[in-house]
């Protein structure tokens, strides 16, 4: 049985070349991209942004942006 992907909050550093960005969290540094549902949403990630990330199962230095983190 597959375990659920882990998701953590992340802050954008930078944004990078092919709709990506790196993140920092906790955990260390994360390159991540849109999720398909946020691009179709149409939602805007700047640096500064705080967001919640699915870490990729087999490489935990990537991700998939799904959300930007609720203020507070």
């Amino acid at each position: 049985m597959q375990q659920p992907h882990p998701t953590i909050e992340a802050t954008v550093v930078a944004e990078l070349p092919q709709q990506l960005f790196r993140l920092e969290s906790e955990d260390g540094p994360i390159i991540a991209g849109r999720s398909e549902e946020a691009t179709r949403q149409g939602m805007l990630i700047r640096t500064g942004q705080r967001v919640r990330v699915q870490r990729a199962r087999l490489d935990p230095g990537r991700g998939v942006i799904i959300s930007v983190a609720e203020p507070g």
